[in-house]
C-alpha cells in the first residue's frame, strides 16, 4: 500500500467515522428525554419503547434496498441522501406534538440511517488491506460510541426540543461532503449482468445470506443486537429510577461508560480479531465469541448491584466487551461473500439484525417493565448475550471452508473475464 493510498484510506475512514458519530448522536439523543415525554406527552413505557422499535423496524426494512442499490449505483450519492434525510428528520423532531408525530419522525430517521452503515462497511473493507478489516471497522465504530455519549448527554442537558435542533446541523454539512469522496462509484471489479428489479434485489439478498458462516453470524448478531438495543434504550432510565441517581448525573455516567468502555472495546475487539486471524483462519469469529462470553457476567452485575464502585466497574466492562462483535462480524462477511454482493450482504445481515434483534428489544423491555419491573426486564438481555457467544462455536468451524469457496469463485470469475477479454481482442 503506497503512502498516497494509505493517506487516502485514512481520510475516507476519518470522514465516514465522523458521519457515524453524527449518526449515533441523532439516534440516541432521544433516550435521555423519556422523563420529558412522560410529562409533556403523557407517554407510557410501552410507547417510549415503541419509539425505538419503530425506528429500527423501518431502518431494517429499508437497509436492503439501499445496500443493494449501492452495489449498482453511485454509493456516494446514496450516503449523501441518507445522511441529509436523517438530519432533516432529526431537525423536524423538535416540532413533534405527540407520540404519533414523534414516531413518524423517528421512522424517517431510520430510513436515512439505513442508507449509511452497510455502504460504509463495504467501502472500508475495500480501501484498507484485508488483514486490517476488523481493526478498521472497529475504529469506524468508535464514532458510534462517541456519538452515543454525546447524544445521551445532549438530550439530557439540552432537553426537548432544543437537543433535536442542535444535533441535526452537522449531518447536513457532512452529507454534502460525502459527495466528494474520491472513491469509485461502485466497488472495484463489480460487474452486474442482471436487471435491477425488486425481485432481483430479493434474490441477491437471499443469496448473500446463503453462506453457512453468514447465517450463523446473523444469529449471533440478532442475539447481541437484542442485548445492546435493550440496554441502550433503557439503561439511563434504569439508573435514574432504580439506582436513584439524578438524571443529569446519570446521563454523564452513561455517556462516559459508553465512550470510554464502548469506544475502547470496539477498537480493541477489532485489533484482537485481526491478530487472531493471523494465527487461525477462524480468529475473527473466536474474538466475537470471547467478547460475548466475557460480557455476560458483568451484564448481570450491572443490573443487580447497587450504585457504587462495583456497579460502575461492571457497567464499564459489559460496555467494553459487547462491541467486540462489530468489526469482526462485518469483516468476516466481507471475507466470505463475493465482491459484487459485498454491500448487499452487509445490508441483508443488518436488516435481520435490526428487524429481529435491535428493533423489538426496546418494546419488549418496555412491555416487560410494565408487568415485571425494569430490573427484572433487563435480565433478559443478559441471557441473549451469553447465547450469542455459544453460537460462535459452530461459526468458527465453517468460516475457513467458506473463505476457500469465495476465493475459488473469485479465481474462476477472473479466468472467465480473461478469456472473454482475449476473445474480444482476437
Amino acid at each position: 500500500m503506497t503512502s498516497r493510498a494509505r493517506n487516502h484510506a485514512w481520510y475516507v475512514l476519518g470522514l465516514l467515522t465522523a458521519i457515524n458519530f453524527v449518526n449515533y448522536v441523532d439516534r440516541l439523543v432521544i433516550v435521555s428525554m423519556y422523563g420529558e415525554f412522560r410529562t409533556r406527552f403523557h407517554m407510557t413505557d410501552a410507547q417510549l419503547g415503541l419509539l425505538t422499535t419503530g425506528f429500527f423496524a423501518v431502518h431494517a426494512l429499508t437497509t436492503l434496498p439501499f445496500g443493494w442499490a449501492a452495489d449498482r449505483f453511485d454509493r456516494r450519492k446514496i450516503i449523501a441522501i441518507g445522511v441529509i434525510t436523517w438530519s432533516l428528520a432529526t431537525l423536524a423532531s423538535g416540532w413533534a406534538v405527540g407520540f404519533l408525530s414523534l414516531l413518524m419522525l423517528r421512522a424517517a430517521i431510520g430510513i436515512g440511517e439505513a442508507a449509511y452503515l452497510p455502504v460504509a462497511n463495504s467501502i472500508l473493507c475495500e480501501v484498507f488491506p484485508a488483514d486490517q478489516k476488523a481493526r478498521t471497522i472497529g475504529i469506524f465504530n468508535g464514532g458510534m460510541f462517541a456519538g452515543a455519549c454525546v447524544g445521551v448527554i445532549a438530550g439530557g442537558y439540552l432537553g426537548f426540543p432544543t437537543a433535536f435542533w442542535v444535533v441535526a446541523i452537522p449531518g447536513l454539512v457532512m452529507g454534502i461532503m460525502s459527495l466528494r469522496l474520491n472513491i469509485t462509484p461502485v466497488r472495484s471489479g463489480t460487474l452486474h449482468t442482471t436487471r435491477a428489479t425488486p425481485l432481483q434485489m430479493l434474490k441477491d439478498g437471499w443469496t448473500a445470506l446463503d453462506v453457512p458462516t453468514v447465517r450463523l453470524l446473523v444469529v449471533v448478531g440478532v442475539l447481541v443486537s437484542f442485548t445492546a438495543g435493550g440496554y441502550i434504550a433503557w439503561f439511563v432510565d434504569f439508573v435514574v429510577t432504580l439506582k436513584k441517581i439524578p438524571r443529569g448525573q446519570a446521563t454523564v455516567i452513561f455517556g462516559l461508560i459508553t465512550v470510554v468502555g464502548g469506544g475502547c472495546g470496539v477498537i480493541v475487539g477489532g485489533i484482537v480479531a485481526d491478530r487472531l486471524k493471523r494465527r487461525y483462519r477462524s480468529g475473527r469469529v473466536i474474538a466475537v465469541g470471547l467478547g460475548m462470553v466475557l460480557a455476560a457476567p458483568f451484564a448481570v452485575g450491572s443490573i443487580l448491584l447497587p450504585a457504587g464502585p462495583a456497579f460502575y466497574v461492571c457497567s464499564s466492562l459489559v460496555m467494553f466487551f459487547i462491541p467486540w462483535y462489530n468489526g469482526p462480524i462485518a469483516a468476516v462477511i466481507d471475507d466470505v461473500v463475493d465482491d459484487h454482493r459485498a454491500t448487499t450482504a452487509q445490508a441483508s445481515s443488518s436488516l435481520v439484525l435490526h428487524l429481529v434483534g435491535t428493533g423489538p428489544a426496546a418494546a419488549v423491555i418496555g412491555v416487560l417493565s410494565s408487568s415485571w419491573g425494569l430490573e427484572r426486564a433487563l435480565l433478559l438481555p443478559t441471557v441473549t448475550i451469553f447465547l450469542a457467544g455459544l453460537v460462535c462455536i459452530p461459526a468458527a468451524r465453517t468460516v475457513a471452508r467458506d473463505m476457500d469457496a469465495r476465493e475459488a469463485r473469485a479465481v474462476a470469475a477472473a479466468a472467465i473475464a480473461a478469456r472473454t477479454a482475449l476473445a474480444r481482442v482476437v
